[in-house]
């Protein structure tokens, strides 16, 4: 049996040094940073015979957590609320998304000075209300307009940024063009011949599209953004877009990789051609609307998913409302409706249980939701534990990257 570092290590090799650095340095110093970084480890750990297998299959974000989930900008231009990571998503038994999430919310009580019975009342909130939408069987949207307190005020918040106020804070003119800013915060310098690499695929993709122009690559840097993806190959992407300064947008590109869950589910997926298409696929399945300028890519053997790099794009900050379990309790409840709709959105695709049996599974929670809330918690001593033996070896300099020559 592998240890945790190693299991660690060998999850995260051939990444990108500098930006893996800065993911095991993330994962060091925070355990909730730790936990996003390591759902690989704790699928393993689900027992084969789980009771989590036994029920419905749903399209899965396969990674949700309460910061993947936020808001986002569709390709309608209408801002929406909803899971903003696919890159884990399949097709699998639902209760699997459900239990992450839970053990999201006690893995961040420390961080959000919640006791161990308000940790209880918010996982049995959320199990309560995205039940009961499920049970219901009806689908609706979260907008600003039909949203209330902490989550009105976040929507009508990032709803008001401008895509050119946004611009003007990620580039810079040099010599009469627009250059993207290398902060270090969220973008590093980037080898030319690499830069030149990706615009050559964005032009040869673009030119299948009905606007080949608006993709013309003005600058390119590697983005660093996430907490499991970090080392991965992503790039913020300049292009004209509209045209002039003014008209220009912002992309962002991340490499694919196959679901870290899809071994322990055996249920069949559908031929993808790609790791990028079944992204691209479960976004528009289970989302209000997909984001915006979403698509697929490839660049050499790696493959993409592009969408546009939005100023409305962004995660409640838990931090703000520690303590405060009544305002924590609101936002839960939100997620847990979105979450019940995406589901019964997809109900029927390729697979996926129809509304009636989302519907009748959803009304027998009383016989599974206890243990649901048991194994969460094990989850977290699991995750407790491990972050206990990684921060050993990262201290004995066990993920200490070597210098560049």
């Amino acid at each position: 049996m592998n240890t945790v570092a190693e299991k660690i290590k060998n999850y995260n090799s051939g990444r990108l040094p500098e930006l893996l650095a800065m993911k095991y340095k993330a994962m060091y110093e925070d355990r909730y940073r730790f936990y996003r970084a390591i759902p690989h480890m704790l699928y393993d750990d689900i027992p084969a015979n789980s009771f989590l297998y036994n029920s419905p299959n749903v399209w899965l974000c396969g990674d949700l957590h309460l910061e993947n989930l936020g808001s986002y900008k569709g390709d309608n231009r209408i801002t929406y609320f909803g899971v903003n990571d696919f890159d884990e998503c399949l097709l699998g038994p639902v209760l699997i998304d459900v239990t992450r999430l839970l053990t999201s919310i006690y893995v961040s009580s420390d961080n959000l000075k919640l006791s161990k019975a308000d940790a209880d009342n918010l996982c049995k909130a959320f199990t309560d209300r995205y039940f009961t939408t499920m049970a219901d069987g009806y689908i609706r949207v979260l907008e600003s307009e039909t949203s209330r307190g902490v989550m009105k005020r976040f929507l009508e918040k990032v709803q008001s940024r401008k895509r050119i106020d946004f611009l003007k804070k990620r580039t810079v003119e040099k010599k009469g063009e627009l250059k993207l800013i290398t902060d270090y915060k969220h973008t590093l310098p980037i080898p030319q011949k690499e830069k030149d690499k990706v615009a050559q695929h964005i032009f040869k993709w673009a030119k299948g599209t009905g606007n080949p122009d608006f993709y013309k690559v003005k600058d390119v840097l590697f983005r660093i953004a996430g907490t499991s993806s970090l080392g991965l190959s992503r790039y913020a992407v300049l292009v004209k877009g509209r045209g002039g300064p003014d008209g220009y947008f912002l992309l962002d590109l991340k490499q694919t990789l196959a679901s870290c869950l899809g071994k322990h589910v055996k249920v069949k997926q559908p031929a993808w051609k790609s790791e990028a298409e079944r992204i691209v696929e479960v976004q528009k399945r289970t989302l209000s609307a997909p984001p915006a300028l979403l698509a697929s890519i490839d660049i050499g053997k790696k493959n993409f998913i592009l969408k546009e790099l939005q100023p409305s794009a962004d995660r409640i900050d838990y931090i703000m409302f520690k303590g405060n379990t009544k305002k924590l309790k609101n936002i839960l409840e939100d997620m847990a409706t979105i979450c019940a709709w995406s589901n019964l959105r997809s109900a029927g695709r390729d697979g996926s249980a129809i509304a009636d049996d989302l519907i009748r599974f959803a009304k027998r929670r009383n016989q599974f939701e206890k243990t649901l809330m048991e194994y969460s918690k094990q989850t977290l001593d699991a995750t407790i534990k491990y972050h206990k033996q990684y921060c050993e070896a990262y201290d004995k300099g066990y993920f200490k990257l070597p210098k560049k020559s």
